[in-house]
This record gives structure tokens, C-alpha cells and sequence, in this order.
């Protein structure tokens, strides 16, 4: 009889195991399903999101890119716009201020009198104006004018009888000249023949001959723009 019980019980404990053994497998299977099912439902998903990315990455390339193009065209007009600024200022084109002197000649005030030499050297004269404009560059001077003319490679400074032609315009004494540069070396550039001459006029003949070295800056204006007719630039290559 007890024999019997025993054989029972391990047919029912064979039973309940191969039945937890099924569930197990059951439920394994159930949860392979629905992982799989959950990666197909995610898949468009992740492939929507993949093409989003690279989308977005094209068009920063193309924002790059552009970014790009313009810091360089920006940097070629910055470049354009400081040749076209100095370029001005060599012709003349800008006003500039700076450390400079400025020299004052005017004719003499005292009669006339053909006792005491010529009656020229009561005058200033427009090889005066020139031969200190020359000694002025030749000093460093890097912008000189005449009763605020600019003077330029096309000023020209020519006697016309009672006046000088500066610029195509009519210029009469006192003539003020001002130059920028060091104002040592333009001091020193003043000792030649003519500013000495004009020192032994203004003591014989009574012309102004007068030298300032302002503490501060001294102004030259800007030229007229020249218009060029027949000159053309030669083309390179």
C-alpha cells in the first residue's frame, strides 16, 4: 500500500515538473516573440531617425561650406577696401593730420629799390616753392601743402606773372607751406642754398621767410581727384 502512495506521489511530482518544464518554455517563447515583434515595430523608427541624421549633416556641410565662401569674401573685400584706402592716401585723395612743421613765405613789404639788387629779390618765387617742396621729400615728408593745396605727382607750381599756379589754381603770398612728417629730420632737410638765400633776403630785402614746429598735429587736405584722358593702364599678361 505504501508502495503504492510513493509510486503515486513521484508520477504526480514527474507530472508537475514537465508541466513547470512546458510553462517555462512557453513563456520564453512568448517573450522571444514580443522582443522581436518590439525591434520591427522600431525599425522605421530608427531608420526615419538615421536618415533625419544625415540629412541634418548635409545641409551643416552646406552651411560650413557657405560660412566658409563668405569669411573669404569677406576677407578678400576687407583686403580690397585697405588696398583701395591706401592707395587714396598715396594719391592724395585723403586729408591727414600729424606731427609736422609749417613755413610761411611772403613778399616783402619794403620799397622797391634797384640800389640794393634786383627787384626780384623782394619777391617769393616759384623755384622757391619748389626747391623747398623737393627738400621737405627729401626729408621724409609724407604729405606737403601750399595754401592748402595737396601737393601730388600731378601739382604743378608755375609762375604766371603776379601769381602761382598751384593745382590749375591761382595762389598769391603769403604762401603757407605745411608738411607731415619727423619734425627733426624736416628741420634738418631745410639746410641747403635756398633756405639760406631766403634767410640773407629776408635780413637785405625784407621777405618773410618763417619756420613753426607746432607741438601739435598739422593738417594737409585732401587733392582733387585727377581725371586722366589719354593715359590708360597697361594690362599684365
Amino acid at each position: 500500500m505504501q508502495d503504492k502512495k510513493k509510486m503515486a506521489w513521484m508520477m504526480i511530482s514527474v507530472g508537475m515538473l514537465l508541466i513547470g518544464v512546458f510553462l517555462v518554455i512557453v513563456i520564453k517563447s512568448y517573450m522571444a516573440d514580443q522582443n522581436a515583434s518590439s525591434q520591427e515595430k522600431n525599425l522605421p523608427s530608427l531608420l526615419q531617425l538615421e536618415m533625419e541624421n544625415e540629412q541634418l549633416a548635409g545641409e551643416n556641410d552646406k552651411l560650413l561650406e557657405e560660412l566658409t565662401k563668405y569669411q573669404a569674401g569677406e576677407s578678400a573685400a576687407a583686403l580690397a577696401s585697405e588696398q583701395l584706402e591706401k592707395a587714396k592716401i598715396s594719391a592724395g585723395l585723403v586729408s591727414l593730420s600729424g606731427p609736422g612743421i609749417m613755413i610761411v613765405l611772403d613778399d616783402s613789404d619794403q620799397k622797391r629799390s634797384t640800389s640794393n639788387g634786383s627787384i626780384g629779390n623782394y619777391y617769393i618765387h616759384e623755384e622757391y616753392l619748389r626747391a623747398i617742396v623737393n627738400a621737405l621729400w627729401n626729408g621724409g615728408a609724407e604729405a606737403i601743402s601750399i595754401n592748402d593745396q595737396r601737393i601730388t605727382s600731378n601739382t604743378e607750381i608755375f609762375c604766371s606773372g603776379s601769381y602761382i599756379k598751384i593745382n590749375n589754381t591761382r595762389q598769391m603770398p603769403p604762401y603757407n607751406i605745411v608738411a607731415i612728417g619727423n619734425q627733426d629730420n624736416l628741420k634738418s632737410a631745410l639746410q641747403f642754398y635756398v633756405w639760406d638765400m631766403l634767410g640773407e633776403y629776408q635780413q637785405q630785402y625784407g621777405i618773410t621767410r618763417k619756420l613753426e614746429i607746432p607741438k601739435g598735429s598739422v593738417t594737409v587736405p585732401a587733392a582733387n581727384q585727377y581725371s586722366y584722358k589719354y593715359a590708360q593702364p597697361v594690362k599684365e599678361g
